[in-house]
């Protein structure tokens, strides 16, 4: 076996791996302050300078390779003196003022320099003045920047948004935007989290708190379907700041969109017809309103971003007093697709995991912007990419952002997705680039076309996303370009979401009798005595949606258990104000069926309820016996379906999943070509996820125009999609 000497110790080492990996996996400390395990080295700071035997000059550890037989000391004065001097030169341009910055406590190069005993500059410079400047939600600041690279090639290899460069040369060598000047990319932070120093920091968080003041809190993400892990920090209970977890990656909506929970129109109380009340006076109420009802009266639409333990409360309420009229919100934007994919799959979860999705070499985005849809997904995507040398196809309305990366684009002219997907499986070179509009070339190589490289492949993945959903392509089409791909090939199938938990309502059974066509119909035929909204919003750029909560005026009495009194609880005769998932404790299901814990991280500030409490209240208002415990609930009802019935809650870390069983029907599918017609296709707003988001900036000023988001009623071309394919028009527009 291989072996290096590192300080007269050998240790066995892989091909590739750096002198500094292998440090770093025995515990042997170097400094360093450019190093990222998840980006390609820079060797940028020199920190982690180290002799290597028979060379004349030290090296950097992180970009020299381990050869068999190598000898490294990593601890003599030579080292010492040289990275103390590289030191030095960072702190040339970077004030050692740590009292008044943001990243005291935190910061890798305070912890250096104490290490090294520096406590003053040894070269003193004039500094950059006025260096401080505002990307939106991002502050940078000049004189901070130990040029490391960190935030450049984490934002180009971890995120694929490639939104920042570096300008200038020498002592004013500085990060810019790549494009404009300002920030055009996902605003997850990434590079935030990244940077070692207080260059890059939260525009939210700057000078509003000392870090050491915070109580930290880990929960799972309440936006994101892939279980991300997001630590907030808390002073006088009230959410400062939100981090990613270690090496993870979060949203822009887990960085920046707590605020909704202090919104004016959050529901502290339980209201009637708009006035706040108690909730002995809305128990007077309902009882006298729900007495005598038969099940069949009693319907209930939820949100796709309750917990697990919510849909077990609710589903307990509603088959305890015989009705089966409960659906999840998932049902109402993607239920015939989800119908379909069932008849194929024999279930409507997603096939494969998120890990399978990084590990493929052959990936198909199809009618998914993953910006809007799912960042935690395109992050895998970007993973699969830039280390695993997988080749990307899209097919959309439109390019995106990280098309860069792509091998081939593939445009759905009028929204015929199905089309498209027709000219994907005859992929074969042009006789001339532009005598196929709806192919965008980018190479020429035939070993790049799809059936050569689908001979080749051994794991493929196909996303389809929201513009496919809205688009009226049938969902055979995709189901049938599955059959194309090949079972034995063919590892992961994710159908995306943006809302958090879809996957915990189809697990749930919220998906697949009861619809919300049924629902619209009943409503309107007068059926429904008793409608309860779950923390059901409907998207405001689907009609399906609108047209549903104008339904619910026609329910006999309309019972809202929501966050906020507006939205579609605004109509609603009684509202329950209802604790949110960072002020309870439960479990999310990811989009690849792994159980997530939900930590609470702040108190409620009014009366409210949880929605597991919610459900017992209203079932003793009914005379059914609810749990209204979210601990004994999920004993009870959702651990058992993930095979963990001696499992608490408090276990839940992540890596339980469910068992998926599935089988592959053949799809019987042939394309005939759409009459060309304008074709209107609503589009998720970005950096938000429903109701949530849109009022976590208040109000909207100029400054922060990217992060709120109304919807206009008429039918405006979105501003990014210069290059949208024809016919295909945005009824939602970003402001």
């Amino acid at each position: 076996m291989a072996e290096i000497i590192i300080n007269n110790k050998p240790y066995s080492f892989s091909e590739g791996e750096s002198i500094l990996d292998v440090a770093n996996r025995n515990g042997i400390k170097i400094p360093t302050l450019c190093y990222l395990k998840d980006i390609t080295p820079t060797g940028a700071c020199r920190l982690c300078l180290v002799e290597v035997e028979g060379a004349d000059r030290l090296q950097a550890a992180c970009v020299t390779y381990a050869m068999d037989g190598m000898k490294i000391d990593t601890e003599n004065e030579r080292v010492w003196a040289n990275r103390k001097q590289m030191l030095d030169f960072i702190l040339i341009k970077h004030p050692l003022d740590c009292p008044v910055c943001d990243k005291a406590g935190e910061c890798e190069l305070q912890n250096t320099a104490y290490e090294f005993g520096m406590m003053e500059e040894i070269v003193t410079s004039d500094k950059p003045k006025d260096p401080v400047v505002k990307w939106n939600k991002i502050v940078y600041n000049q004189n901070l920047c130990v040029l490391c690279e960190k935030c450049i090639k984490s934002c180009h290899e971890m995120t694929g948004c490639s939104a920042l460069k570096m300008e200038d040369r020498g002592f004013f060598n500085h990060v810019t935007p790549s494009r404009g000047d300002t920030l055009k990319c996902d605003f997850c932070g990434t590079c935030i989290d990244r940077c070692p120093v207080g260059a890059l920091l939260d525009a939210q968080f700057h000078h509003a708190a000392r870090v050491w003041d915070l109580e930290n809190t880990v929960t799972s993400s309440v936006f994101s379907p892939c279980g991300e892990q997001v630590e907030y920090g808390t002073m006088n209970g009230q959410i400062m700041r939100a981090t990613a977890v270690g090496s993870g990656q979060i949203s822009s909506s887990d960085r920046f969109a707590y605020k909704y929970l202090d919104a004016d129109s959050r529901a502290l109380n339980p209201a009637i017809n708009g006035t706040d009340t108690n909730w002995d006076e809305v128990t007077a109420l309902l009882k006298g309103k729900i007495a005598g009802l038969k099940g069949s009266e009693v319907a209930l639409i939820a949100s796709a971003s309750l917990t697990n333990e919510a849909y077990a409360a609710y589903k307990k309420l509603m088959t305890s007093i015989g009705s089966s009229n409960y659906v999840s919100e998932t049902d109402l934007y993607y239920g015939d697709f989800y119908k379909k994919y069932a008849e194929k799959f024999g279930t409507m979860e997603n096939i494969g995991t998120l890990d399978d999705v990084a590990d493929s070499d052959m990936i198909f985005v199809i009618g998914a912007d993953l910006r809007r849809e799912c960042v935690g997904v395109k992050h895998k995507v970007m993973n699969a990419v830039i280390k695993n040398d997988a080749l990307l196809y899209t097919v959309g309305t439109r390019k995106y952002e990280y098309d860069s990366f792509v091998a081939k684009s593939f445009m759905a002219e009028y929204g015929d997705f199905a089309g498209a997907l027709e000219i994907v499986k005859q992929d074969a070179p042009a006789p001339k680039p532009s005598s196929n509009p709806k192919v965008i070339e980018v190479e020429n190589d035939p070993e790049r076309y799809i059936p050569a490289h689908l001979a080749k492949a051994k794991k493929v993945t196909v996303i389809v996303g929201n513009e496919y959903m809205q688009s009226g392509s049938p969902a055979e089409a995709v189901l049938a370009f599955c059959d194309f791909i090949g079972q034995d090939k063919l590892k992961s199938v994710i159908v995306l979401n943006d809302q958090v938990n879809y996957m915990g309502a189809i697990v749930a059974g919220f998906m697949g009798g009861y619809t919300a066509k049924q629902l619209e119909s009943d409503l309107n035929a007068g059926k429904i005595k008793l409608l309860i909204s779950a923390g059901f919003n409907g998207v405001k750029s689907c009609p399906h949606a609108k047209s549903l909560e104008a339904a619910f005026s026609k329910a006999g009495t309309f019972v809202a258990v929501d966050l906020f009194k507006d939205g579609s609880a605004k109509n609603a005769q009684v509202v329950l104000g209802v604790k949110d998932s960072l002020e309870t404790v439960g479990t999310f299901t990811t989009l690849d069926g792994r159980l997530v814990p939900v930590n609470r991280v702040v108190m409620a500030k009014g009366t409210q309820k949880t929605h597991v409490q919610t459900a017992a209240y209203l079932g003793e208002i009914i005379g059914s016996d609810v749990n209204s415990c979210a601990y004994e609930t999920f004993k009870s009802e959702v651990a058992p379906i993930f095979g963990a019935q001696d499992m608490e809650m408090g276990e839940v870390d992540g890596h339980i999943a469910k068992v998926k069983t599935n089988r592959w029907e053949k799809t019987a599918y042939a394309y005939a070509k759409p009459a060309e017609k304008e074709c209107i296709m609503p589009i998720n707003p970005r950096y938000h996820t429903n109701i949530m988001t849109a009022k976590s900036y208040l109000p909207a000023t100029e400054e922060h125009r990217e992060f709120h988001f109304p919807v206009v009623a008429e039918k405006v071309t979105c501003a990014e999609c210069a290059d949208i394919a024809k016919g295909v028009l945005c009824v939602t527009k970003e402001f």
